[in-house]
């Protein structure tokens, strides 16, 4: 794992129904120790241009704070430039955390990664 051995977040970028759409595939933990290097890491995303994405958060361990802060961040940014966000299966930890931060209405969860695929055909 990168990030200070805590997390791994790998990036593609993909052409769905005519539309690019940026892949985050989050395993590890996010936490105070690894935040800024993510934030560097998912700046750069941004640098292509794509503004619509999906987030794989299906090997999310943990997440703290500053890990729904860069979320928030995330969707601030793609609302902004138009684009779409969609997560894909929380694992029951990060499920429970939305829910208690009143965060789950704030995403577009989705069960699986051919769901969130599918809501780029409109």
């Amino acid at each position: 794992m990168s990030l200070k051995n805590l997390l791994e977040l790998r990036t593609e970028t993909e052409k769905l129904y005519g539309k690019q759409v940026n892949f985050l595939i989050f395993s590890g933990k996010i936490t105070s120790d690894n935040i800024f290097d993510l934030n560097s890491k998912v700046k750069a995303i941004f640098e292509n241009g794509v503004y619509n994405c999906i987030l794989d958060i299906s090997a999310l361990e943990y997440i703290n704070s500053t890990g729904i802060a860069l979320l928030l961040t995330i969707a601030r940014t793609v609302e902004q430039n138009h684009g779409k966000m969609f997560l894909t299966r929380p694992t029951q930890f990060v499920k429970e955390l939305f829910d208690m931060t009143d965060l789950s209405g704030r995403f577009a969860i989705v069960g699986s990664l051919e769901e969130a695929r599918e809501q780029f055909k409109n």
